[in-house]
């Protein structure tokens, strides 16, 4: 008989508040290998948040939940300092599971721009993301994911990924995707396609910017042109798509792609469009 493997389970929740014009991390507690790294407050007011997950990746039957509260009229950038990993898993491990809750109040903007996640050959992860908007709020997210790790040679031949993301704004769902990641698909031309890399961002304006979004959505076109890259607006939600075979390049393109909407003025909060330290490191 295979003795079982040792797992974690982590938590992480932290609640922001705006006082005296400046966004502040008022609350965080953790429990088990997941915390916040550092929080670096802004000039135009605004806050960086870093979170860390210290073992760096996460083996069969691991668990990860993040909790984000941000309060009225905060404005908050949420990243990582690194890569995250799903590494392989035994046969009869327990999958990897990863729930991230966000809820933005009143007059907010959170954005949430994690590094990219590789996914080794033969992980088995599951994915749950839920983002909570009043009215009043706006939002943008993005999530990059590697499949295999192609500069050491290795594709993503087996093992299954399943990623389901709801966002609700007052309480009505604007945004809902699934994706599945399986041999059936990984190669098929309704799939993948053979790809080795998947992004998509998604933003949300906040109240009465339909014309500016439809506005953002031609500039986007224009700057996003090549065949990887796709661009469409439902409704008011702005989503960008990649699917090609490098991460720097989905990633360099989402970053231009975040300025550009920033100075479109779509958001509430600032438009100085900081970018985290980390990501010049």
């Amino acid at each position: 008989m295979i003795p079982p493997q040792p797992t974690w389970s982590a938590r992480l929740s932290v609640h922001l508040a705006q006082i005296n014009d400046q966004t502040k991390l008022t609350f965080q507690k953790h429990s088990g290998p997941l915390r916040v790294q550092k929080h670096f407050p802004q000039a135009d007011g605004s806050c960086h948040i870093y979170i860390l997950h210290p073992p760096g990746g996460l083996v069969g039957g691991d668990s990860l939940f993040v909790e984000i509260l941000a309060a009225a009229n905060t404005h908050t950038v949420v990243t990582s300092p690194s890569a995250g990993k799903a590494y392989r898993c035994a046969e009869n491990a327990l999958d990897q599971s990863v729930v991230q809750v966000i809820d933005v109040g009143e007059k907010a903007h959170l954005e949430w721009l994690p590094q990219e996640t590789i996914f080794f050959d033969g992980a088995k992860a599951k994915i749950d993301n839920r983002v909570s908007l009043h009215a009043s709020s706006s939002y943008l997210g993005w999530e990059i994911q590697t499949l295999g790790r192609r500069a050491s040679g290795e594709n993503f031949s087996h093992g299954s990924i399943e990623q389901a993301s709801q966002i609700w704004r007052d309480e009505k769902r604007c945004h809902r995707e699934r994706l599945q990641v399986s041999d059936a698909n990984r190669h098929s031309a309704w799939g993948l396609n053979g790809a080795s890399v998947l992004g998509t961002l998604v933003a949300v304006p906040k109240e009465n910017q339909q014309i500016g979004a439809e506005s953002a959505i031609l500039a986007l076109r224009t700057l996003l042109h090549e065949p990887c890259w796709g661009v469409t607006l439902r409704g008011c939600t702005v989503l960008v798509r990649y699917l090609g075979d490098c991460a720097e390049n989905c990633r360099e393109g989402f970053q231009q792609a975040r300025l550009l909407l920033i100075d479109s003025d779509i958001f509430n909060g600032s438009t100085k469009g900081y970018e985290p330290r980390i990501w010049k490191t």
